[in-house]
């Protein structure tokens, strides 16, 4: 058994913000003070969030440039972390597709040890601070925030979580499967930093498994056929429906949503390029893009065809491939045997999930001891990498503390 301090599950941008600051790098202020000493238990009490003070350090709104950070950042002694993870640096953006855009400008998908300015610096590139990133540039910009911190030899790529459970002497086990070899670790400190979807959201219907069928989408060249049916209704579903139709396939896309819901979130998403493209997509009827509304997939037969129930009838078609994107879920069965609490989250764009309870000053379960909650999955977190980065260093810091007072 490998045995680490501290080991984070999910090398997305969650999991590496709290690695960084656990390798040492921590936040200054302009005198000199280590913002991971700050008591955020005392600012709690006192009525500010902890997440929002990190997060106005690194995103400042006062009379500041845009996307400029308070943090100085400076090397202390590392405390011995490991990532687990079944993705390379970037966790989940490795699986969208290829030119899948973010929802928000490129330096709120940043970390702030390494703001994407600098970035830009050493690598020559021009990424516009203000402007939505596409996936290629935020996948390179975590790759090489890993190198530049020095956080590669640290992660464990190609890991499958399969359980975790918790000793008496409170030490976490967890076993995984590595090239289907099973491999087990424990640890006194673990971050829950699996993402939102680490776990495929599954039809449930006959036929789900027949090779026409693909369960992610990347892009139109791996898709040969004229007959395209996408399922689905969310912003993934959308951008492969928008880019397939545009590259001359003939689209069918079923849905579980009514039509109205549909219309206001590509109302509401004007500012994205692709649901422009919608809203002209919708507004021009075109013929080769059928949307049902309110509609459900009954099975899949071997002749490609599809059946679906639409008006309360059963109907079919056919389709060269069939694309299912419903999205994912966080796989909180790995923690079942520890009795957690959630609360429910949503926001205004389809995105839902359940977030642990966790005590704000620390991101630290409510429920267990030493188990961490990281990015979208910790309670009271935004839903972007703004809106949850702040989050690892109240976790970081808090585990130093523990750390720092064992010893």
């Amino acid at each position: 058994m490998s045995h680490h301090e501290v080991i984070i599950l999910g090398a997305g941008p969650a999991g590496l913000g709290v690695a960084a600051s656990l390798e040492g790098w921590h936040p200054y202020d302009n005198n000199g003070k280590n913002l991971l000493n700050i008591n955020t238990k005392n600012l709690s009490d006192n009525g500010v969030r902890p997440i929002a003070h990190f997060r106005e350090l690194h995103h400042p709104k006062d009379n500041t440039p845009y996307g400029s950070n308070k943090f100085n950042f400076k090397k202390n002694k590392r405390v011995d972390w490991i990532i687990l993870s079944d993705d390379a640096p970037g966790g989940l953006w490795n699986n969208v597709p290829e030119n899948q855009l973010t929802l928000g400008p490129a330096n709120w998908m940043e970390l702030s040890q390494y703001p994407i300015k600098q970035y830009n610096y050493d690598n020559k590139t021009d990424i516009n601070l203000k402007e939505i990133i596409n996936k290629k540039n935020l996948l390179s910009y975590y790759q090489k925030f890993s190198e530049k911190l020095k956080l590669n030899d640290y992660i464990h790529s190609n890991h499958k979580i399969i359980s975790i459970q918790k000793k008496q002497n409170g030490e976490f086990i967890i076993y995984s499967k590595f090239r289907n070899l099973k491999k087990e670790f424990s640890c006194r400190y673990l971050v829950f930093a699996l993402g939102p979807k680490s776990i495929k959201r599954q039809l449930g219907v006959t036929g789900e498994n027949f090779d026409y069928i693909n369960n992610s989408y990347t892009k139109p060249e791996d898709f040969p056929g004229k007959n395209i049916t996408i399922i689905g209704g969310g912003r993934s579903s959308d951008w492969a429906a928008q880019e397939l139709f545009d590259s001359g396939k003939k689209i069918t896309y079923i849905m579980r949503q009514k039509e109205k819901n549909h219309l206001r979130l590509i109302r509401e998403s004007q500012f994205l390029d692709y649901y422009k493209r919608w809203h002209e997509i919708i507004s021009n009827k075109e013929k080769n893009m059928t949307i049902l509304y309110e509609s459900k997939v009954i099975r899949f037969s071997k002749n490609n065809q599809i059946t679906y129930e639409n008006n309360f009838k059963n109907q079919t078609t056919k389709s060269d491939h069939v694309i299912i994107e419903i999205g994912g879920l966080p796989n909180y069965d790995l923690l079942k045997n520890l009795n957690l609490e959630f609360h429910k989250k949503y926001d205004n764009y389809r995105f839902q999930l359940l977030q642990m309870k966790v005590h704000q000053h620390s991101f630290e379960s409510i429920n267990v001891s030493n188990l961490y909650a990281g990015g979208y999955l910790a309670q009271g977190t935004g839903l972007s990498v703004i809106g949850f980065h702040a989050g690892s260093f109240l976790i970081s810091g808090d585990i130093i503390k523990k750390i720092h007072k064992n010893n």
